[in-house]
């Protein structure tokens, strides 16, 4: 483990299911495999948020952990603080060893 990851993280992903009345409802539940990963939350500042910012909205925080296969955009981080929507999952320079995520807290 590198020593900037500090911090245990969950992926959460969507899924469909039913309440006991047989109701359509959806919940995020952690997804398999992807549970207590080590990763660095570092809050986005100065250049780096400006930059972010143009791109996708009010980005505030970002994860960077090893690379784990199946991240997508649509799903969600989850650490000690709070939940996490990911706008943007980058597998770093395409070398398949860092993934890098760019998040903001779920209200």
């Amino acid at each position: 483990m590198r020593a900037d990851m500090r911090n245990k993280i969950t992926i959460l992903a969507l899924q469909p299911g039913y309440d006991p009345e047989g109701e359509p409802i959806d919940e995020w539940k952690p997804v398999e495999g992807l549970t207590n990963l080590w990763a660095s939350k570092e809050p986005l500042l100065g250049r780096e948020f400006f930059a972010a910012e143009q791109t996708q909205s009010k980005v505030e925080v970002k994860f960077r952990t090893y690379y784990v296969p199946g991240v997508k955009n649509e799903m969600r981080v989850q650490d000690d603080e709070g939940i996490y929507e990911i706008l943007s999952a980058i597998n770093v320079k395409n070398l398949n060893r860092e993934l890098l995520m760019y998040c903001r807290k779920v209200k």
